[in-house]
């Protein structure tokens, strides 16, 4: 949670939206999730199938999701999906066979990364994340209080529309000097044309350590990229 000395706006850029899944065929030795949203969107009756797998996730978010579904062997990366397959590739055989519970937009890191070590997978996609619209009216109304010192950003496609609504000029003045703290490296990335020193990256993805991350802003404001 946050700390005393914070005053929270909370901007929702995106919104996630179940797909429906129908139970995958075939022999699968593991299980792997990037995203938290995967396991909470997927359905009973899908999972119950694959609750006695091992299964490999990214961030101790998604790991408490999995124990929270049934998942009794979680085992979770430090950093991102590359790595989380790296992690699989030390555990599992060459050729074994992951069911990759996904979202339908995703980065191909991991993907590539499992193909790469010589696995098999299957992608099941069991939501969507679609964006967030706002009327300039309410954008003028909603950040009338004044500049904004801060911006908490949790995923890639949410930074890129982070910088198109701040690129409106009712707006943008609300951003001058605006320190933005990013989940991942990969959220960082997308924030083209912004000024690098204004930008800082948890140390790993979850939201303790980007809010650690914040704590510290208050101490000393000139934080190492």
């Amino acid at each position: 949670m946050l700390g005393d000395g914070f005053l929270p706006l909370v901007l929702p850029l995106t919104e996630i939206v179940q797909l429906p899944v129908k139970t995958p065929r075939g022999k699968f030795d593991a299980v792997a999730v990037t995203s938290a949203n995967a396991l909470r969107q997927a359905p009973d009756k899908m999972l119950q199938t694959f609750l006695s797998l091992p299964c490999f996730v990214v961030g101790e978010a998604t790991a408490a999701a999995a124990r929270a579904r049934g998942f009794e062997t979680v085992t979770t990366g430090d950093r991102d999906g590359a790595s989380l397959a790296q992690t699989i590739g030390e555990e599992l055989c060459a050729g074994a066979c992951v069911l990759y519970m996904t979202g339908r937009v995703r980065a191909p890191d991991f993907e590539h990364a499992l193909r790469t070590l010589g696995m098999h997978f299957k992608p099941v996609m069991t939501y969507d994340t679609v964006l967030v619209s706002y009327t300039t009216e309410f954008l003028v109304e909603f950040f009338g209080k004044g500049k904004i010192d801060h911006c908490l950003l949790y995923s890639r496609w949410g930074a890129e529309e982070f910088l198109r609504l701040t690129s409106q000029m009712e707006i943008a003045h609300h951003f001058d000097n605006t320190s933005i703290f990013c989940l991942s490296p990969r959220v960082a990335n997308a924030l083209a044309g912004v000024n690098k020193v204004l930008i800082h990256v948890a140390h790993r993805p979850d939201e303790d350590a980007l809010f650690d991350l914040l704590q510290q802003a208050q101490v000393s404001p000139r934080l190492p990229q």
